[in-house]
């Protein structure tokens, strides 16, 4: 049994005779730090539509169409005069009220 064990420790210092030291090839620790630099570097490039450049003239013709509509809802509103008359409510009058009259298809 002791045998068997000395042959095995034998046969692993056999193996572990032929070992030496593993060398880096030439100027690998500057061409690593040179990546690492590049990948840490500030030149990555934000999104076009993140730009602040880009978010102000879009929220401007957003800010224009708003205002356009605004004054475009005005005018509808001052042109269209109010029906008062001392009839009572019908459906033509509520239709008329609120431009409602739409002719069908079919008529």
């Amino acid at each position: 049994m002791e045998n068997n064990s000395n042959k095995k420790v034998e046969k692993i210092m056999e193996s572990l005779a032929g070992l030496h030291k593993a060398g880096a090839p030439d100027f690998f620790y500057t061409r690593l730090l040179a990546r690492m630099q590049k990948e840490t570097g500030p030149d990555k490039r934000s999104f076009f539509l993140l730009r602040p450049a880009f978010i102000t003239a879009a929220l401007s013709i957003v800010f224009i169409i708003n205002i356009f509509s605004l004054t475009q809802l005005n005018k509808q509103t001052t042109t269209k005069a109010t029906v008062h008359t001392n009839k009572s409510a019908t459906i033509e009058s509520f239709a008329k009220a609120y431009d409602m009259n739409t002719e069908s298809v079919y008529e």
